[in-house]
């Protein structure tokens, strides 16, 4: 089951033609990890911000640039409600639409008109979603390093249900979210990052609701 990328990094870009030039991604996520400014961390205070600011997020949206291991990109629009709703839709011509809608994920092809669900709480995603987020609570805490002004958090699933890793990236002082990296079983790295992150506005309800399956809204019309 693809778990982590079908979830969290939303899939790799599906369009080989899209390829580009692109910096190698497992050297620049492992260099992130590593190399540090120089400044002490102060676990507690990094986490309590990271922390502070997950939980004051009610609303954001952004566009969202997609690098593949393969250097292939998409882009497209992301809206965040929490707790627990997420939609994602990929500018054309990738046919993809993920949404979760509280307590599920799922991932739309509108192109083969299917949509395939996994429980929000076996996903990355429930580490931003869920209610009230304590990262170290709510995940193993790989790494955590300082560089340039940004926090590289890096995070693992501690029941070992959904394999590889997950880095985070925050804006410091306030720990805005930038972008994440996932690294899947393979050792592939998918990279997100967020662009015109804007918070705090009212989303429609109705973004979050997962579509049926066609034969599913007829059979409820009595087809």
């Amino acid at each position: 089951m693809i778990i982590l990328l079908a979830s969290l990094a939303f899939l790799q870009a599906s369009d080989p033609a899209a390829a580009a030039e692109q910096p190698d991604l497992a050297e620049s996520a492992a260099q992130a990890s590593s190399d540090t400014s120089g400044a002490e961390l102060d676990r507690d205070q990094v986490l309590a911000g990271i922390n502070t600011y997950l939980n004051s997020v009610e609303t954001l949206q952004s566009r969202f640039i997609q690098i593949a291991p393969d250097g292939s990109f998409a882009e497209g629009n992301l809206a965040l409600a929490r707790p627990g709703r997420l939609r994602l839709d990929y500018d054309d011509p990738n046919p993809l639409r993920i949404i979760a809608d509280g307590t599920t994920v799922a991932v739309e092809d509108q192109a083969l008109e299917t949509v395939d669900r996994i429980p929000l709480r076996s996903t990355p995603l429930w580490w931003l979603l869920k209610p009230e987020i304590d990262i170290e609570s709510d995940a193993a805490i790989v790494s955590m390093e300082r560089e340039f002004g940004f926090l590289y958090l890096t995070l693992r699933d501690p029941s070992g249900e959904m394999e590889g890793e997950i880095m985070f990236v925050f804006a410091e002082p306030n720990y805005e979210l930038r972008e994440w990296y996932v690294t899947d079983a393979l050792g592939e790295i998918t990279r997100v990052s967020l662009t015109d992150v804007q918070s705090g506005m009212r989303l429609n309800p109705r973004l979050f609701v997962i579509p049926e399956p066609e034969d599913r809204r007829d059979s409820r019309r009595g087809r």
